[in-house]
């Protein structure tokens, strides 16, 4: 049996992802198999042609963002030319960024608006852990994004959520195909006719501009953000992922006077970037997927000086609150973008409530605490300026923490039974979910049970529906009060508990 994947990484990540967030509790990702009509959830126009190809073997949703993904088998060319062409009629606007006049318009960054991604295939390759409805061939793939849910997710200039992902503050990411050519595939690459408005992005081995025979290849230079001249003598680290979720040193180097430095022969696998120089804060400039055996990266990467944040942690009447564990979780350069650091800056509250976070990039950061029973109540205004000029004095960080509580409960059917469908239940304050607030959505145990730990003190609104489900499914709202140190116990019962999907 023969598989192929897409080589997004972050939709693998998906596959068995569950995110939280302060302020939030976890969504989960959905699967479906068959190619069952779908509608156009929000998708630019002439979108669903594609998704609805009868070809499809199965799809996936989110959790975030508004993505979708879905699988297709191919019979030859002229197949997958036919899709193409129904790709090709998909109307979205180019990507743009940044605003350049008072009227409005924005820098062009993309001359077409729509991608296609070509990968050599190989019959050996792995599986992806946790693509459970998978069980046959797939040739290409299809992702396509929300762009209202996209934005919601991303780009929501008073909200800092994802910043630590590649897709913060960017375009919609545009409509795109991944197709596998090679080998025994049953596409041939020199025969596909691309339409004059989709970009191609040739991943195979023979379009790298390095030899790749022998492994791939990672290169690149170091620049001081400051100042951009080059470092020299820092340390190029290639972390090779190791299950479960650890990394092993698969190769060092340091950059030479020009700040240069390239790894070659890199075996096949899944591996982070760090960087380390002297003074300054180290960085992930990963991930680098090499699971095809011939992954080509070019880096340039700026490193920000390191500096140390001092701060405090009290409670809602100014006391200081000890063991509570500080981190750096939204970092920043002074250039304003994204700053993942090499290992995430942590420390812990003495007795007076004090804590020092070191090795930051001199720029911003957001912090967050956490403890057991505590909620971090000002987490909307938590950025701090990180390192100063001569002249300027330190900032000093204060967060203030409040107490929690906990909701549980069961879903059950009209019978009193448990459901004999997968439920989600949401959390959402009264008068719904707003930018600053605490919410989210967990799903029940086999038995109905739920239970949200660590809930901020306020009315709330909960409702359970099955997932996957269709509109009109959820329960009807039940309205809780929750209380520092209490506990509110709830019983949804749902008309759909006892119904197959």
């Amino acid at each position: 049996m023969r598989r192929n994947r897409n080589e997004l990484l972050m939709l693998l990540g998906l596959l068995s992802f569950a995110w939280s967030l302060p302020g939030t509790a976890s969504a989960m990702v959905s699967f479906s198999k068959g190619n069952a009509l779908v509608r156009n959830m929000g998708w630019p126009t002439g979108t669903e042609e594609v998704a609805n190809l009868p070809s499809r073997l199965g799809s996936m949703d989110g959790p975030m963002g508004g993505v979708h993904y879905f699988l297709y088998r191919c019979n030859d060319t002229a197949e997958f030319n036919a899709a193409l062409e129904k790709f090709g009629a998909i109307k979205a606007p180019r990507a743009t960024r940044r605003s350049t006049s008072l009227a409005g318009r924005a820098a062009i960054i993309d001359d077409k608006p729509l991608l296609l991604v070509v990968h050599d295939y190989r019959e050996n390759i792995e599986d992806v852990a946790g693509w459970t409805i998978l069980q046959e061939r797939s040739d290409w793939t299809f992702t396509v994004w929300v762009p209202e849910e996209f934005h919601r997710s991303f780009n929501r200039p008073m909200g800092r959520g994802f910043t630590d992902d590649p897709y913060f503050r960017q375009p919609v990411p545009p409509p795109r195909i991944d197709v596998y050519v090679g080998g025994d595939a049953p596409i041939v690459w020199e025969d596909v006719i691309v339409p004059s408005n989709v970009r191609v992005i040739d991943k195979r081995a023979s379009a790298a501009p390095v030899d790749v025979k022998n492994g791939g290849v990672v290169r690149g230079r170091l620049f001081d953000m400051a100042t951009h001249q080059v470092i020299a003598g820092a340390d190029v680290v290639i972390m090779k992922r190791v299950e479960p979720r650890g990394h092993e040193e698969a190769a060092r180097i340091k950059s030479d006077d020009a700040g240069a430095f390239s790894v070659q022969d890199i075996p096949e696998g899944y591996y982070e970037i760090h960087v380390e120089a002297e003074g300054h804060a180290g960085r992930n400039v990963g991930p680098y997927d090499n699971r095809n055996g011939h992954g080509f990266l070019d880096l340039e990467v700026l490193l920000a000086g390191a500096e140390s944040l001092r701060g405090r942690v009290v409670d809602t009447g100014g006391n200081p609150v000890r063991d509570v564990e500080v981190r750096a979780r939204g970092v920043w350069g002074i250039d304003g973008l994204d700053y993942e650091c090499s290992q995430e800056p942590t420390a812990t509250t003495d007795e007076d409530g004090r804590f020092e976070l070191h090795s930051l990039p001199r720029g911003f950061s957001a912090l967050r605490c956490r403890a057991p029973s505590l909620h971090q109540k000002s987490i909307s205004s938590d950025l701090f300026t990180v390192g100063t000029r001569p002249w300027e004095e330190p900032e000093e960080a204060t967060i203030v923490v409040e107490g929690t509580g906990t909701v549980r409960g069961r879903v059950l059917g009209e019978d009193g039974k448990p459901p004999q469908r997968t439920f989600i239940v949401n959390i959402e304050p009264k008068g719904g979910a707003k930018i600053g607030t605490w919410g989210g959505s967990r799903q029940c145990e086999e038995d109905g049970a739920f239970e949200f730990k660590d809930v901020p003190p306020g009315e709330y609104v909960v409702t359970a529906a099955p997932n996957p489900g269709h509109e009109g499914e959820a329960s009807k709202p039940k309205a809780v009060r929750v209380t520092v140190g209490g506990t509110v116990n709830l019983e949804i019962t749902s008309h759909y508990a006892q119904r197959e999907r």
